[in-house]
């Protein structure tokens, strides 16, 4: 039976049905040939959010297969366990810096979108090396660069304009691990071998703009700027942001928004 919406917050379902298929869907499956995962394997998905990639997953694996979705939000946890229904998946909320997995137990770790947001990254790709098996491979998916992505930049931008210098500062961390160099540092110094990362290019598109961005706003968490927005700024904020956007919008309003993103991949060695 079909979970009914109100029985999940509002931000989560708006994310994974106004953001995902558009923003994020279409990353969903160069980044796991890149992880390369083997049928049977046992894998993380970290910051698993709504489930989009642990449902790609999934339809990888065989029977014997089995993935262990991480996230810190209860909420999302809920929405991806109830949406999401397979026995393989073993669902965990908890921090990414200590993971509830036994010590060499992964064949594989994944980390899509996730890595730029973590207080500490040496903690969680020290949790992560823990984890996975001699020869295991950890595949890594960031944002490119602020200036290349117009999509946060533009919800930077408008931020700035209507709450401040402060506000527009956390909607720029979704890009903060933007350079190549910027990944592959932290995974070599945490014991990675055969460390690879390269930036690639792909362009999101939606009928409507102000269907989009409409649905930008809805998704953002509680706690967020969302919390700080009377009507009047959401619309002023909406405003700004579509305006940002004219570059990539054609007269009906279709959006075609380029964006970059960084993808690593990393190996533990055979002799870890």
């Amino acid at each position: 039976m079909p979970i009914p919406d109100d029985a999940h917050d509002p931000s989560t379902i708006a994310y994974d049905r106004q953001l995902v298929p558009w923003l994020f869907e279409h990353w969903a499956e160069p980044f796991i040939d890149l992880a390369a995962p083997t049928p049977s394997a046992r894998l993380l998905d970290l910051a698993c959010g709504s489930g989009l990639i642990t449902r790609h997953l999934a339809g990888r694996l065989d029977r014997d297969g089995r993935i262990d979705a991480v996230d810190i939000d209860p909420a999302m946890l809920a929405y991806a366990s109830a949406t999401i229904g397979d026995e393989r998946i073993h669902w965990h909320v908890s921090d990414s810096s200590k993971l509830p997995l036994g010590d060499g137990s992964l064949d594989g770790a994944l980390c899509h979108q996730g890595m730029q947001f973590f207080p500490t990254p040496s903690d969680v790709l020290a949790e992560i090396a823990r984890t996975l098996r001699p020869g295991g491979r950890l595949t890594v998916a960031v944002w490119g660069r602020l200036d290349d992505n117009p999509w946060p930049a533009a919800l930077a931008d408008a931020t700035r304009a209507v709450l401040g210098d402060e506000a527009a500062a956390g909607m720029t961390t979704v890009c903060a691990l933007g350079e190549p160099s910027q990944l592959i540092a932290p995974l070599r110094a945490a014991g990675f071998e055969h460390v690879t990362a390269e930036t690639r290019e792909r362009t999101a598109t939606h009928p409507d703009v102000q269907a989009a961005v409409a649905g930008q706003l809805d998704a953002l968490p509680s706690g967020s700027i969302t919390d700080r927005l009377d009507d009047d700024q959401r619309a002023q904020l909406a405003a700004v942001m579509i305006a940002h956007l004219a570059p990539h919008t054609d007269r009906d309003g279709r959006l075609a928004v380029p964006s970059t993103g960084v993808l690593a991949s990393a190996i533990m060695p055979e002799n870890a």
